[in-house]
């Protein structure tokens, strides 16, 4: 039996902050989500408007959309964002060495210096996209993305 698909290029998610505002997510490409820099104590007319910032792109696990995670609260025209290719990085712990990723399959050897300030090529859970969400929205540093900084890696 196929896998149900949860979720379609152009949804938004609406994602509740611990400070109780909310941020707001689109879906780029499964599993790719472009989370806005904008947050908002109500819910704001759902438009590509929404998206014209962006804060990060992650890829995050199919679990933190639809049913027991964040809703699908609408759609906008994918076709009308202007969302700028997500690059990510990848460390080999076995090879020591660096690659960069613009898609989950292929991969550029790099170095760390060139993969500083890039995402992680990793799948980010429900509850560390909050932390990260709400301490951007602070002005301070997630953990979990610290953690992930290719400067930190040996």
């Amino acid at each position: 039996m196929p896998r149900r698909k949860k979720w379609e290029q152009g949804n938004v998610v609406e994602v509740e902050l611990d400070d109780g505002s909310f941020s707001y997510g689109v879906v780029i490409e499964e599993p790719l989500v472009a989370f806005s820099e904008a947050t908002f104590t109500e819910r704001p007319e759902i438009t590509t408007e929404l998206f014209g910032k962006v804060a990060f792109q992650l890829w995050v696990m199919n679990s933190a959309i639809g049913k027991n995670g964040w809703p699908v609260i609408g759609d906008v025209p994918f076709k009308e964002l202007s969302i700028s290719e997500a690059m990510f990085y990848r460390y080999d712990i076995v090879s020591k060495k660096f690659y960069h990723y613009s898609d989950c399959t292929n991969h550029i050897p790099s170095t760390r210096e060139a993969c500083v300030g890039l995402e992680c090529a990793a799948v980010w859970r429900k509850d560390h996209v909050e932390d990260r969400l709400q301490a951007h929205k602070e002005g301070g540093v997630c953990k979990w993305e610290e953690s992930l900084r290719a400067e930190n890696k040996p």
